[in-house]
């Protein structure tokens, strides 16, 4: 990637390439009446344009449930809804063909507001009416908690509508094989599950469709589920020619998921000693126009909305709503961020109510290995949210907190220090999740590791490298790692959920341990040796009193090559859980969790109610590191990430229709918001993942708008019950104060 020669999809260029466009709906509800191609058609340098009778599968696609079009035949229902599919010579050409396609609309109430989208009354956006979901879980007895209670704090909190604004935006190169295979190059996060899809929405078998979804610039969650793929499909197909989608900026904006807004109303209560002993909770999540993720989803929203803390009294309901608010989707974090900005924030009340300090409060109430936590079921997995909290109660950011806010830049700002705690689970929970790894001995003496999670900037193709050569015994120059292709690799799953070094990691080591034996057994027939006798050590199989006498896997491969064999092994993984998931639930509780503390130092202009975060430190637990590097990037990126969450990232949609498209008016952090962001690992052993690992791609993200917003309390002593919190959201709250602020 450094040097340039990482090629990603939308800089990829074939011979006799074609150029695909959608025609998006540009309205957020309505009926279609009628559909002319004509003039489009018409136009030169136009090879085809298709609309939902070219589809000949299901026409429908989705993750969970298969709500969305793949072109819309009778109704739309946001306005990145596709309406038809154009493929010309030249983009321009393309482009211009968009305009020329007549569609009559039927204008149809708008439905904005979660709320009211519940209510019986409320237009339907599908027939089988606005609430995708409804769960409640239950533990304990809430309202006779609440009676034993010291003090009990009720609020509701709203959060905002993240966009995922990777660099690279949705693209792909679709083509066909010299057999008529489907063959795509599409920048994805799941290619066997995007095969599948492929397969149900255009009739075609799965055999017949290669996917290749690796190298990636950017997913965050927001290419979990199907973007270009279908449509590239369908184009290549019809015109039997290479074909080329690139979103515009824009188009993303309008097209692609968002991170679920969420209206949650909070009612918690705690003995004098700060021992919190009930929560309840409502929960209420716009997933926009379908359903993607949004029902797992919810169930993450649902499993950390207690925090990393024991509360043995819940009652959790919780609803996902369709809306005609463009639609929601997976997201870093997957619904923990929201419910941990209103837990942390509930958390901070309580203890300035009963006077206790916001680190001990926690460290009361954090869950220990053996607890019974707050869904009644004991955490088989790893739990290091004591010490994290322990790191940060020695860091110089807490310790010496009074010192920092003294320093103020401006008479007129002020400083604050804030603290916050999170847990997310990783992999998918209840829910079976397995994946699978092949080993090759190639020609050359050298190792090919097939596995299909992308590396979408994450860097698991390094750990991939990393775990292989272990387990080889030999340099990691030596593996070569073949990611995300469904003609090379099995089926390891998703990138996503925080899995893929926890589960492709697991099938490695498994593949790469029979590939060992099986070397072993090769080199035991050319020595003369037992295999008791033999082993593997810096690239080669070795006798074990006698090194000398050894077989190089170079010289074990000539001889596979000599008898025209192929040393090859696959081998998979199925993550631990719960037999059962917990009733009211999809995929609750996880076997395991990651776990995380966050201090922030931030500054207020008093002024303007602008916040700047001078320092960040995020101390995770995920487990063992296997790649200290890589550790880091994901954890400062995250940071950055829920930075933005924190204090201006959200994606305006007013009447149905998206203000903010583009950089210009959706604001993400800039190089001048980056705060010095320490990072100090926990690591502790998970007995289930490899060499101990956990996850960590999320767990970083997650108690990051938390923290903040308790520093910006800390500091000027007002506190937002919404994210993002913009300067004018302080300036507001901070009015009644002008006159004693200097």
């Amino acid at each position: 990637k450094a040097t340039g020669r990482a090629k990603y999809y939308s800089d990829l260029h074939l011979n006799d390439m074609l150029y695909g466009r959608v025609l998006r709906a540009n309205r957020p509800h309505a009926l279609i009446k009628r559909i002319d191609t004509s003039q489009a058609l018409a136009l030169d340098g136009v090879v085809t344009v298709l609309t939902h009778k070219d589809v000949q599968g299901t026409n429908r696609y989705g993750i969970v449930t298969p709500d969305q079009p793949v072109l819309c035949e009778d109704k739309v229902r946001y306005e990145g809804d596709p309406v038809a599919l154009v493929a010309a010579e030249d983009p321009d050409i393309a482009e211009r063909a968009l305009t020329l396609i007549d569609v009559e609309y039927e204008p149809l109430p708008v439905v904005s507001d979660p709320i009211e989208a519940m209510k019986p009354d409320s237009p339907r956006v599908h027939e089988a009416g606005n609430i995708y979901r409804h769960a409640h879980i239950r533990n304990g007895d809430v309202e006779s908690a609440f009676e034993k209670c010291k003090l009990v704090v009720e609020n509701t909190y709203r959060t905002g509508r993240q966009m995922h604004m990777f660099l690279e935006t949705e693209a792909g190169v679709g083509l066909l094989d010299e057999n008529g295979n489907v063959v795509l190059y599409v920048g994805g996060q799941s290619p066997y599950r995007d095969q599948l899809q492929i397969a149900r929405a255009l009739g075609i078998p799965r055999e017949k469709i290669r996917v290749v979804s690796s190298i990636v610039g950017g997913a965050f969650g927001g290419k979990d589920e199907v973007t270009v793929q279908i449509h590239l499909a369908l184009l290549a197909l019809k015109t039997k020619r290479p074909v080329k989608m690139v979103l515009s900026r824009e188009e993303s904006g309008i097209s692609g998921l968002k991170r679920h807004p969420v209206i949650i109303t909070a009612r918690t209560g705690a003995l004098s000693d700060g021992k919190l002993l009930a929560n309840q909770v409502r929960i209420v999540s716009d997933t926009g126009a379908y359903a993607s993720l949004g029902g797992t989803i919810l169930d993450v929203t649902m499993e950390t909305c207690c925090g990393p803390y024991n509360i043995p009294n819940i009652d959790i309901e919780a609803y996902c709503v369709y809306t005609n608010n463009g639609f929601s989707g997976a997201f870093r974090g997957f619904g923990a961020p929201q419910s941990i900005f209103a837990m942390e924030s509930q958390i901070d009340i309580i203890a300035e109510k009963l006077q206790i300090d916001r680190l001990e409060i926690r460290k009361r109430n954090a869950i220990r290995q053996g607890d019974v936590s707050s869904f009644g079921v004991k955490i088989p997995g790893s739990i290091g949210i004591h010490e994290t909290l322990d790191v940060a109660s020695k860091s110089d950011l807490w310790l010496h907190r009074d010192a920092h806010k003294a320093q103020p830049s401006e008479p007129w700002c002020k400083r604050g220090v804030g603290i916050a705690c999170a847990l997310k689970g990783f992999t998918f929970g209840a829910l079976p999740d397995f994946g699978a790894a092949s080993v090759t001995l190639d020609e050359d003496g050298k190792f090919a590791v097939g596995v299909s999670c992308p590396d979408m900037g994450q860097g698991n193709a390094t750990a991939y490298a990393q775990i292989a050569a272990e387990e080889l015994s030999c340099r990691m120059e030596d593996v070569h790692v073949d990611c995300a292709d469904t003609g090379i690799g099995p089926d390891t799953g998703s990138s996503s959920a925080s899995r893929s070094v926890y589960v492709g990691g697991n099938a490695i080591i498994r593949a790469a341990q029979k590939m060992r034996r099986l070397l072993i057994s090769h080199a035991a027939r050319i020595l003369g040796e037992p295999e008791t006798r033999l082993e593997c050590r810096d690239g080669a199989v070795v006798v074990e009193d006698d090194s000398k006498r050894r077989e190089t896997y170079a010289s074990l491969a000539s001889h596979a090559r000599a008898k025209g064999d192929q040393v090859r092994v696959e081998a998979g993984f199925e993550v631990p859980r719960f037999e059962r998931h917990l009733e009211g639930s999809i995929e609750i509780p996880h076997w395991a969790f990651m776990y995380a503390t966050a201090v922030a130092l931030v500054e207020v202009d008093t002024l303007t109610g602008k916040t700047k975060t001078l320092r960040f430190l995020v101390i995770p637990d995920s487990g063992r590191i296997i790649n200290p590097q890589g550790f880091r990037g994901q954890c400062e990126g995250a940071v950055v990430q829920g930075l933005g969450y924190a204090l201006t990232e959200d994606a305006i949609i007013e009447n149905g229709q998206l203000k903010t498209t583009n950089f210009t008016t959706y604001l993400i952090p800039t190089i001048h918001d980056v705060p010095e962001i320490e990072v100090v690992p926990v690591e502790t052993f998970e007995k289930t993942g490899p060499y101990g690992a956990k996850g960590v791609g999320e767990i970083a993200v997650v108690p990051v708008a938390a923290a903040i917003s308790n520093a910006i309390y800390d500091a000027v002593g007002v506190r937002s019950f919404t994210l993002p919190i913009r300067p004018e959201r302080v300036f507001n709250a901070l009015r009644p104060q002008k006159n004693e602020l200097k």
